[in-house]
């Protein structure tokens, strides 16, 4: 038998009893209690997800005090005069950075979505913490 021959089997083996073990579940209990610990699984991780987006929402507006740059942080989206600070809330940190300091100003370049060495989706340009520009591919 091969090496992956033999995984396979084990994987086959593992798969069958979890199966086993949950029809033996299904036949001990019923069908009505497992069905109902699943909906109540789901519900819960859906009342934390919602429990969770509503703080960052409030967290921002306590943060913002302007709804309209809350909604756009929320949607990702960025935009010139875009601070520095609300475009890591609205895209995360940066994947790399480029940083130029030039006489009257520091240019920096924020790169996000890594296709390859050092080619990126999305190179976001911001003049002293205010994004001035960006590239975009698709």
């Amino acid at each position: 038998m091969t090496k992956g021959q033999s995984t396979a089997l084990g994987l086959l083996l593992v798969v069958g009893l979890i199966g086993a073990g949950i029809a033996k579940i299904f036949e001990t209990l019923g069908f009505v209690f497992p069905l109902v610990v699943c909906v109540a699984v789901v519900v819960a991780f859906i009342w934390l997800n919602l429990n969770q987006r509503k703080k960052h929402l409030e967290y921002l507006r306590n943060k913002y005090g302007n709804e309209d740059i809350v909604q756009m942080i929320v949607q990702h989206k960025f935009w010139q005069g875009q601070t520095s600070e609300q475009l890591t809330d609205s895209l995360g940190n940066p994947v790399n950075v480029d940083q130029k300091i030039l006489k009257s100003k520091t240019r920096e370049v924020w790169k996000y979505n890594r296709q390859g060495s050092n080619r990126y989706a999305l190179r976001i340009t911001l003049d002293n913490g205010m994004v001035v520009g960006w590239d975009q591919k698709t």
